[in-house]
Parts: structure tokens; sequence; C-alpha cells
């Protein structure tokens, strides 16, 4: 895991060496053990690449970065996770290091400088060859590594970090009103809506994309790989299906474990984790084990948290919140970061990532990505049934859901199919909670659009990957990173693998939704695995806490902290947010739409 940044253009526009500087120091918590760059002239453009090193793989000198060879240079941010198999399989030879970004390097000339079906890891990263004089920049399938750019007539940064691209471009920080406004009327799942940030002229590269520059600026943008293609549906059994499950998620897994360091896994009393961890055991690979501490008796998983401690003779620290100050520490990750987070959760995800941070931990194992592949939320299945509605089982369906999952369900509409139907109808149900927190919105001169988007015919899978690859999982990966990195650790999710993602999304729709329970492939793939105390549990708990435990909303702190800007004043009605946060107790939807307030406040005021 490392930071990246970089300028292709012409010499009069060059960063020069106090802004290089610059930005290489704000680099280093991304890569705190090495700084480095680059400047090479071709013509009468000028190239030029910065890196930061956390070492994880190959910790030594001569593999830091930028990276250099005959045929290319490259910066690159991630892991690649079968690097040991690439360099068996494509005979690659005579490598100055044991690191994958070497490997990577010779990769991506033999595959002509494009990522293959055979590449497997996270990334992003900027490729130069040296010979055709393009430059490729590129990201991974499920955007697990961030990367942003800013194009100009004749030129164009890059950076891991929207700051970074401030840096070397020396430009003033214009706000997009649009993404604001959309960010207060929808939270976190507005952040992927499109490729902007809260930045004008500084963009998102799109997970699954090269973007090649060459000597004249002439951009192309190329997708390598396509989420949107339809997979036939194999004709396997259930049975046939759990065991192949299982064997892909072990060989997968396998590979994601590897690090030169000790790794983390975080464990809560959900599948994921669970899954994770089992699997690291199967692996005989030794973890450190980190869980929340609650006293909300609705976000409380200790007991499924024990029972698979006890299963396996494992620890773990349960972690409380109180090592931050939330304040402070939230003004300086938007700040370092120019992005809010997405939820509330990742204070609680900062908790966890300072103690792994003391116990000198540079991996960290998270769940991301399990539900939005094996369809683990309540909309999930709401999606199952509406899709199910002339089937001539849609009797059953239904009453498996009122049965098993309707009783655990907090939410109004997500307990009511026919008023979800309506919404589905009407606008992308993912945008649900909007509707509870309109009236705190004053300013409708811009109008929100939510289009529909999509990828599948089918509304339940299209569900899936919206969630996957727009609304949830995006903005989650995000916000991990931008946590993770702040404390110099590699945030790894091993259920991103595009091959189980593919072959799952090959399987009959219930083999996901049976009897009640969501993710039921993945459950009976960790049969005898993991205890039955956790495979058996319905509940959606979520990696959630409430924002009463991090903030005083009733402090003169608080609302300072929360109208300090002028323009997110604008877009409120604050006598009902004043009216609000006197509130007793505050529903989910008020609390995230709060943060969303706070978080921005933050931002824009920190020019």
């Amino acid at each position: 895991m490392c930071g990246i940044a970089g300028y292709f253009g012409p010499i009069d526009k060059v960063p020069n060496n106090l802004s290089i500087s610059s930005c290489l120091k704000q680099m280093k918590r991304r890569g705190p053990d090495s700084q480095n760059y680059i400047i090479k002239k071709y013509n009468k453009k000028t190239l030029i690449l910065l890196h930061s090193r956390l070492s994880i793989i190959d910790p030594v000198k001569i593999s830091n970065q930028p990276m250099e060879d005959e045929d290319a240079i490259i910066s690159f941010n991630g892991e690649i996770y079968n690097y040991l198999e690439l360099k068996k399989n494509l005979n690659i030879k005579k490598l100055a290091t044991n690191s994958d970004t070497e490997v990577l390097l010779k990769y991506l000339k033999i595959k002509k400088n494009i990522p293959k079906d055979d590449l497997d890891g996270m990334w992003s990263y900027a490729y130069f060859d040296k010979k055709k004089k393009n430059l490729f920049l590129s990201r991974d399938r499920f955007g697990e590594k961030p990367l942003y750019y800013k194009v100009e007539k004749d030129s164009i940064y890059f950076g891991s970090d929207i700051n970074y691209i401030i840096s070397l471009s020396k430009e003033k920080k214009i706000f997009n009103e649009e993404k604001i406004y959309s960010f207060l009327a929808n939270g976190f799942r507005s952040l992927s809506l499109n490729n902007k940030t809260f930045l004008n002229g500084i963009n998102a590269l799109s997970p699954a994309h090269v973007l090649k520059v060459d000597i004249n600026n002439n951009l192309k943008l190329i997708k390598y790989w396509k989420n949107t293609k339809t997979i036939a549906e194999k004709k396997i059994s259930y049975k046939e299906a759990v065991k192949t499950t299982k064997e892909i998620i072990s060989t997968e897994f396998k590979k994601r474990f590897r690090s030169d360091f000790p790794i983390g896994c975080l464990l809560s009393g959900g599948i994921d984790s669970t899954a994770i961890s089992a699997h690291s055991i199967e692996n005989n690979k030794k973890l450190k084990y980190y869980s929340i501490s609650s006293s909300e008796p609705n976000y409380n998983e200790r007991p499924r948290i024990d029972a698979l401690c006890q299963k396996y003779n494992l620890k773990t620290n349960y972690v409380k919140m109180s090592q931050l100050n939330n304040y402070d520490f939230l003004e300086k990750i938007i700040s370092e970061t120019n992005f809010p987070l997405s939820s509330i959760s990742y204070l609680v995800y900062a908790h966890l990532n300072k103690v792994v941070k003391n116990d000198k931990c540079r991996v960290l194992l998270n769940g991301l990505g399990g539900d939005e592949i094996f369809a683990g939320y309540y909309t999930h299945q709401m999606n199952f049934l509406i899709s199910n509605l002339k089937n001539e089982k849609f009797n059953y369906y239904y009453k498996s859901w009122e049965t098993h999952v309707k009783p655990l369900i907090r939410s109004n509409i997500l307990s009511n199919l026919d008023e979800y139907i309506s919404l589905a109808n009407s606008k992308n149900p993912s945008f649900h909670e909007q509707k509870e927190i309109e009236k705190y919105l004053s300013n409708k001169k811009l109008i929100l659009v939510n289009k529909k988007i999509k990828f599948s015919k089918n509304f339940f899978r299209n569900g899936l990957d919206v969630d996957m690859f727009r609304d949830t999982l995006p903005p989650h990966l995000l916000s991990s990173d931008q946590i993770s990195m702040f404390f110099s650790i590699e945030n790894r999710s091993p259920f991103l693998s595009h091959k189980l993602y593919e072959f799952v999304k090959s399987l009959p729709d219930d083999y996901l939704i049976r009897n009640g329970f969501g993710k039921s492939v993945l459950r009976d793939s960790l049969k005898n695995m993991i205890p039955d105390k956790i495979l058996k549990f319905r509940e959606k708990i979520g990696f959630y806490a409430d924002l009463d435990l991090f903030f005083d909303r009733k402090s003169k702190l608080f609302r300072d902290m929360l109208f300090q800007n002028r323009l997110v004043n604008s877009f409120i009605n604050i006598k009902k947010v004043e009216i609000l946060l006197s509130q007793k107790k505050l529903f989910n939807a008020e609390a995230k739409f709060i943060f969303c307030v706070l978080n921005l406040a933050i931002l824009i005021s920190k020019k």
C-alpha cells in the first residue's frame, strides 16, 4: 500500500521543487517508509512520477518506487495478490527484486500495457511506456484503491489523494455545489453517482478502467473488465455450488493472506468476517483479531464473536470507543484528503485502526463486498421478492421472508413490500432514506436526479450490482482506504475477487436467498467451519454506531462545528435541524444526515 502522484505536460507548467516537496510530505501517511520521485523529459513534455511506500512485500530499498527498467516506469499503489503465480506462468525471469511491483512492471510490458483477466489484485498505478511515450493510469476492478486526476488543455495531474493534485497544480479549490447538495440529500450513496469529486475539475478514475494519455495529451478511456456482461447461469446443483464456493474462497483468500508483516483482521459476529477468520485458520495463517466493544444492545455482537473464539481458541482485542478526540480526528482526516467520511461507522473503524497501528500490524482485513456478492442486505431480500412476483414459488418466498426477516427490520419501507414496490417503480430504491430527511433541506434550486441504472434485466441481480458498483461498496471502499491510510495501514477486502464475483453471478438466484436466509450459499459453504450460532443468525447488525457515542449533539461545540459554514447552511433548514438536534433520540437516517452536515461543514471551512 502506497501513495502515487504525478504530472505529464509541458515544461512551463512543471511543478517546482517546493510543490514536489510539499506533495511528498503529504504522501508520507500513505507511505512512511520511503518517498521519492523521478523526472523525465520527452520532446517538449515532462513526466514526473512521485511515490511513497508502505512496505508490505519485499521490504528492502531496491523495491522502492518509482521503479524503472529499459521499457517503462511505474508508480504503483496496492497489491498484486497472484504475483508469484504470474512470475511462474508468464516465465518472468531475471528480476532484481522479490516484489510484486517488479512483476507488475514486466507484466504490463507482456500484456501491451492493459490488465487482463489473469491479473488479480487491488491497484492504482501510473505506468509510462518509454518507447511509445504513452502514460497509462489504471484502477482495479472494484475500485479498492483511489485515483484522481485533473486534465488541462495540454497536461494532466493525478494522485491517490485530491490534495496531491492541489499541491502539484497550485489551483484554487472551487467546490462543486451539486455534489454537496447530493451528499446532504442522499448521504454516502451519492458519492459514486458520477466521477465528480467535491472540487470542480478533479475527477475520480472509474474502477476497471485505464486512462491512456499520449505525448500530444490525447486521452482514451479503456474499460478492461466488463462487470455488466451477462454470465450464463450454471447448471449445477446447490450442493455443487456450495462446494465450489468454498474452494474458490479458500484459494482466493490464501493469496490475500500474503504479507511480510503481521496481519490484523476485523472480527464481528457476522458471516463475512468470521469466514475470513475461519479460512485463515484453515490456511494456517496466524492473524490478530479486533472487535468492537459495544454497549448498545442493538449492535452488540459479542455472543457470536465469543462463539467463534471458543471454537478455535482465538483471542480478539475488544476495542472501546475512547481512543480518539473525535472532533480533532474528523478535522484532520477531512483536511488531509479533501473528502468527507461516508458514514458514522468510519469513526468506529478509526478507533479500531488506531489500536491495530499500535499493535504494529501493517495489514488489516475486512469483509467488504461479501454482502454485495452474496445478497446480505434487507433490500436484496425485497428485490428478490419483486423478481419472483410471477413465480409459482412466490407465496413460499414471501412467507419465508414474512416469518423470518420482517420481524427484524426497523425501517417502515423495508418491511412493507407494496410500499417498496411503489418506490422501486418511481426511482432507485437505494435512496429510500431520502424521503425521511427531505424536510431538513432548504435549497431547491439544485434538482436531484437519481437515475436508474441497468446492470442486468433481472431486478434482483441489478440491485446487487448497483450496490456493488455504485451505491454501497464504492463509498465504503473509499472511506476504509481513507481511514486506514491515515494510520499507515493497508486495508484488504478478501471477498473482492473477480473470480468469486463471476462464479456467484452465474448461480441461480435462489442459491443466494433460501429459506429466508440471505447469503445462503456462503453460509452453507462454512458449515462445520463456524458455529451454528453465527450461521443461523438472521439479523443484519451492520458495522454501525450511534452518533451520540462520539459527539454531544446538544453541546455548543457541536452546534458551532455543525453550522460553521455559510454554503452548507444555505442548503439546510437550520430551524428544523436545531429542533432535530434537541430530540432525545435520532433515527438512523436522521443521524446519518447530521453526520453528513458535520463532514461538509468541516470540508468546506478547511480551505
